[in-house]
């Protein structure tokens, strides 16, 4: 029906709300990075019970603290975990040079042609130079080569010299996509030479270098090369000198990494300059090329000009008539070493026709999936590779890939076992943790998880990760996150003071990150994985966060709890602490005031979590719950506040705004998010024209100022007991006296 006011007629319309809802925001939503033992890589996946956790990324390992991280979590009340894999990378901005592979093995069909293969011993990613090359004679004709290419970003200043660079000039550049580094020179002269201005450079920038060419001039390239290498030199007060143009430019070649070139890299190279050849698809363990003919005249041979590093035989390999053939690949789900522990056993269709099969995942020598009645043709309903990979039903442990024999035979009954597997744990640093934004690894994997609001990284407990997550909670995600930081192994009291205020720096560093100590004991959960022991010492953000989350879900408003003390702040499976100093008063008198949060008991009392300081004590919410509590209130307001974006900024959208926010306030209040319960004193909210000023208003914004009077816990009770002379004074005043 139309709303216009042609004829006579009686039009309803619904009127805008004057004041709208302000859905809450979730609080304890947890994002962990860490090692697991199975699962896939760089990839965050919610988690809401450690079954589910188990279940895509593997039980116990002795290297994972991630697991015991998540059970202690879930143990104490965390009901969502978002947790991310990591492993060594060889370029951490670069999620494909993670350098966990898969175990591996071929179900073979009998009697069938096969195609010659010619298979490398070197896994990748591969280390090439510029101009490396595969070189191969395929079913003996002449040589053909994939040439693998990649070069530098380079930027070549304007101006050649000499240059005029005074002390305290700055220089501006951006390389591969990273953050914007500010290099600061030193007294360099009047008249100073390319090659002292490159020095200078050098000595500064990460990630990339300058050369001082007598012909070319200065120049800085990055120290990537491929199509991922970039330079964009962005401005300074030196560059007015040295004259660099200011927009980006871009590395060439045909890989990204000319030093890490993935798998899949090699494929695309490789098909296209080799006609005849295939590389198989998702090689995780090693290249693998074929020829695309079979039988015996088909045949594949390595020059050789073939560069090393792919571990290719120069052997002449032939296919065969009617031998057998590699009709399929199982491999690990995911990279791993705990692929080398399963089989994959064929067996006749339980259905008994013909071309079907059964295949079984075996995992130390016992039965955990089977999938009847498989087929190798790609047109029928209960294709292999739809089956046994479906993300839903299919396997939790291994994948399948149909290698695509002519006439789809189907495999032999057989068992193997798979091989290859590994975890990618060598080399592991910090900055597989840290991870990069490039190239969403490490804390990073994280970013496209919204409703994060806590922040952990169990096992790695050092000042480059500790310093990384809390940069991470305030900066990249807008201090809409909290990290909680694990106390490193074997600390005393003076031990971790020393660590926070002077190893990591950490003290007084921000409000949005809290550490706790020490270490705690749990319960042995897997012997067969750390030995006999009855107890195991773990980090303890796992069980913290669980605390949180329990604290959270108690009442309405709990969020504004101290998830501390006997009762909110208990801590459930918690059997001990790593040092008993904790238990002392004086050591704790050490590291409270270093804002370290102990964890301690006393004569029948739970074991609980004793301090509830963020690590910066004069900012504006110096305490846990209080930091946490309006991390929930801005992330609540920044989404009940969108309907005003793109409005007219008029009167009454202002006053809309302002009885929005109050009324969302109002009921914080009631849950106990102030020390008042008198609106007045709880908080103010002021959208008036002296801060919506007609300039403001021309400018495109809306501002609104909202001031909290948030609570703030009794970390200390003081009790005054002195001598009750009242009988005496009433007598002496009887008296006279």
């Amino acid at each position: 029906m139309s709303g216009e006011l042609l004829s006579s007629k009686v039009v309803v319309v619904e009127e805008e709300p004057a004041v709208r809802g302000i859905p809450s925001a979730p609080t304890s939503v947890v994002g962990a990075v860490g090692i697991t033992q199975r699962g896939p890589i760089d990839k965050a996946v919610l988690c809401t019970s450690f079954e589910e956790f188990q279940r895509v990324f593997g039980g116990f390992t002795p290297n994972s603290d991630l697991a015991l991280a998540a059970m202690g979590f879930f143990e104490n009340g965390g009901s969502q975990l978002w947790a991310v894999r990591t492993v060594h990378h060889t370029d951490i901005a670069n999620p494909a040079s993670a350098t966990a592979v898969r175990g591996f093995a071929y179900l073979q069909a009998p009697g069938v042609p096969t195609p010659a293969r010619l298979e490398g011993a070197s896994a990748g990613p591969f280390l090439l130079a510029d101009g490396d090359r595969i070189v191969v004679a395929v079913n003996g004709g002449t040589d053909q080569e994939a040439v693998f290419n990649g070069t530098p970003a380079s930027v070549t200043a304007v101006n050649s010299g000499p240059f005029a660079v005074a002390a305290g000039d700055t220089f501006l550049v951006r390389i591969d996509d990273g953050p914007e580094q500010t290099l600061v020179f030193p007294e360099l002269g009047a008249s100073a030479s390319a090659s002292e201005v490159a020095a200078a450079i050098n000595e500064r920038v990460l990630g990339g270098k300058a050369v001082a060419d007598p012909v070319a001039g200065l120049s800085i390239a990055s120290d990537t090369a491929g199509t991922a290498s970039k330079v964009q030199v962005t401005g300074g007060t030196a560059n007015a000198a040295l004259g660099f143009p200011t927009g980006a430019v871009a590395g060439t070649g045909n890989v990204a990494r000319i030093r890490a070139v993935t798998a899949t890299e090699v494929k695309t190279v490789v098909e296209a300059a080799v006609i005849g050849v295939a590389v198989e698809p998702d090689v995780g363990v090693a290249i693998d090329l074929r020829t695309v003919a079979t039988g015996a005249a088909a045949s594949i041979q390595a020059r050789a000009a073939t560069a090393s590093v792919f571990g290719l035989d120069t052997t002449l390999h032939n296919g065969s008539d009617a031998g057998p053939a590699n009709a399929l690949r199982v491999e690990g789900k995911d990279p791993g070493a705990y692929s080398n522990r399963l089989e994959a056993e064929v067996r006749a269709p339980t259905s008994g026709d013909a071309g079907l099969f059964d295949l079984a995942v075996i995992e130390d020598g016992v039965y955990r999936e089977a999938f009847p009645n498989l087929s190798p043709d790609p047109d029928h309903e209960r294709y292999i590779e739809t089956v046994v990979n479906d993300a839903r039903s299919g396997s939790s442990l291994v994948r399948v890939i149909d290698q695509l024999l002519a006439g789809h035979p189907a495999p032999a009954v057989q068992t193997v076992g798979l091989a290859g597997g590994n975890d990618g744990l060598t080399g592991l640093t910090d900055n597989d943790f840290i991870g990069s934004p490039t190239g969403k690894t490490g804390l990073n994997a994280l970013d496209q998880v919204l409703d994060i609001s806590l922040v952990i990284v169990p096992g790695r407990a050092t000042p480059a990760v500790h310093n990384a997550m809390v940069r991470y909670c305030e900066a990249d995600r807008d201090g809409m996150a909290f990290a909680v930081l694990d106390p490193p192994e074997g600390q005393s009291a003076t031990g971790i003071a020393t660590y926070v205020e002077t190893t990591a720096a950490l003290l007084g560093l921000s409000e949005f990150g809290a550490v706790y100590w020490p270490r705690v004991k749990v319960l042995n959960p897997a012997r067969s994985v750390f030995g006999t022991a009855d107890q195991l010492v773990v980090p303890p953000s796992g069980i913290v966060c669980g605390v949180y989350a329990r604290t959270d879900a108690a009442r309405p408003g709990g969020v504004y709890d101290p998830p501390a003390g006997i009762d909110k702040g208990r801590m459930l499976g918690v059997l001990g602490f790593e040092t008993d100093e904790v238990l002392e008063e004086r050591k704790r008198d050490l590291v409270y005031p270093k804002r370290i949060n102990p964890l301690t008991t006393g004569p029948g009392l739970p074991r609980y979590i004793d301090g509830s300081r963020t690590l910066k004590g004069d900012g504006n919410f110096p305490y846990v719950a209080e930091r946490r509590g309006v991390i929930f209130i801005e992330r609540s307001l920044k989404a009940g506040l969108q309907f005003a974006r793109h409005k007219n900024n008029t009167e009454g959208l202002r006053a809309q705004v302002r009885r929005t926010i109050t009324a969302f306030l109002l009921t914080q209040m009631n849950n106990g998010a102030f020390r008042s319960r008198e609106p007045k004193k709880a908080f103010f909210v002021d959208v008036s024209e002296q801060l919506n000023t007609p300039s403001v208003i021309f400018a495109g914004k809306l501002i609104a100022r909202v001031g909290l009077a948030t609570n703030k816990p009794a970390e200390f009770v003081v009790l005054r007991i002195s001598q009750d002379t009242r009988a005496l004074e009433a007598e002496l005043a009887a008296a006279g006296a």
